[in-house]
């Protein structure tokens, strides 16, 4: 049944206070609020460690420019397929859309493979993840608790979107400067997965009838 605009909007008012809506707010994350992709849409800023990231070596190459920004990636996709899981996990169990669960699973399944992989390119580059989750989505996480039903699917489905476009973003911009194979891997293959949730978002969205900004 199509939801009328004074239903959606109720929801949509429970959500602004706690939605991390747009690539443009994820992109604050990093510690100084440095944008993931800048103003002009390059990497953060070359020489500079991200904060959530411990190199393990001591060689001068893992203190290299290009090292630091493969290092960024690396940290933003472990963020992100964390979140991604996490709020997937809670869609299984508290979607009443089968559709939605059906979506949540395949996240769960497909980030758990490409989490594997980044661990992979982690080691080999020898560094360890310590990832930090914006304090926004950890208020979405609590009240997505709560909830149950179609106003858990709207919520589950606004912060994915959110997610997945950030991955687009952060894989995009990553594209033309990672030089390790296993680190270029995993954004080929993070790239190729949101592009196909963005799609899946989309579908399911416009089945239950709802738009994301």
């Amino acid at each position: 049944m199509r939801h009328n605009v004074s239903s959606f909007s109720s929801i949509a008012l429970l959500m602004s206070g706690l939605l991390l809506a747009t690539p443009a707010v994820l992109a604050q994350m990093r510690g100084g609020g440095a944008p993931i992709g800048g103003q002009n849409g390059s990497m953060n800023q070359p020489g500079t460690s991200p904060n959530n990231m411990q190199p393990n070596g001591g060689m001068q190459q893992q203190n290299s420019p290009q090292a630091n920004m493969e290092r960024s990636f690396l940290a933003d996709m472990r963020r992100n397929l964390n979140v991604e899981t996490e709020l997937s996990k809670l869609a299984v169990k508290n979607s009443s859309n089968d559709n939605v669960k059906k979506f949540a699973q395949q996240v769960i399944s497909e980030n758990r493979s490409v989490d594997s992989q980044l661990n992979t390119s982690a080691s080999n580059d020898g560094m360890t993840f310590a990832p930090q989750v914006p304090s926004q989505t950890r208020k979405a996480e609590k009240q997505m608790k709560k909830l149950n039903g179609e106003p858990f699917d709207q919520m589950y489905l606004v912060q994915m979107d959110s997610y997945v476009k950030n991955d687009q973003q952060t894989t995009r911009n990553a594209s033309a400067t990672m030089s390790l194979p296993e680190v270029s891997d995993v954004g080929m293959r993070m790239r190729t997965l949101a592009d196909t949730r963005s799609q899946e978002i989309a579908k399911l969205t416009q089945e239950a009838h709802f738009k994301i900004q």
